[in-house]
C-alpha cells in the first residue's frame, strides 16, 4: 500500500513542482515577477490544487497501467516510451491551448498558449516518468 501511495503522490508533486518553478523563473525573467506583486487571479490558490487533484486521478486511473504495460514490453500501441511521452505532450499541450484560449483576443493568443501547454505538458511528463522509473529501480 505505502509503494503505491509514493508511486502516485511521488511524480505527480515531482511534476508538478517542476512546471511551477519553470513558470515562475519565466514570469520573473519576461515580466519582472509580476506574479509576486499583483493578484494571482486564482491562479496559484485555486488552479493548482484542482490540477494536483486531476493529475493525482489520471496517475492513479491511467499513467501507472500504461507504466506496468511499457515495463512488461518497450513498446505499447507501437511506440516507445520517448514517443509516447511526446505524443500525449503534444495532445495535452493542444488541449491545454484550446481551453485558456481567450477567444477575444484573436488566433495569434491560441498560438502563444498552445506551446506553453506543450512546454509545460512536457515537463511534467518527463519529471513523472523519469521519478517513475527511479522509483520502479528501487
Amino acid at each position: 500500500m505505502k509503494a503505491n501511495i509514493t508511486i502516485i503522490l511521488v511524480p505527480v508533486i515531482s511534476g508538478i513542482l517542476a512546471v511551477l518553478v519553470v513558470l515562475f523563473l519565466f514570469n520573473l525573467l519576461v515580466y519582472g515577477g509580476d506574479i509576486f506583486k499583483s493578484p494571482d487571479n486564482g491562479f496559484l490558490t485555486l488552479f493548482v490544487p484542482i490540477t494536483t487533484l486531476f493529475a493525482l486521478a489520471v496517475q492513479y486511473l491511467l499513467t501507472i497501467p500504461f507504466w506496468k504495460k511499457f515495463k512488461m514490453r518497450t513498446k505499447v500501441w507501437g511506440l516507445n516510451l520517448i514517443q509516447f511521452t511526446g505524443l500525449l505532450s503534444i495532445i495535452s499541450g493542444a488541449i491545454f491551448g484550446l481551453v485558456f484560449w481567450e477567444r477575444n483576443f484573436g488566433l495569434k493568443e491560441l498560438i502563444l498558449v498552445t506551446p506553453t501547454g506543450i512546454v509545460a505538458f512536457a515537463i511534467y511528463w518527463t519529471v513523472n516518468l523519469l521519478i517513475l522509473k527511479r522509483l520502479d529501480k528501487q
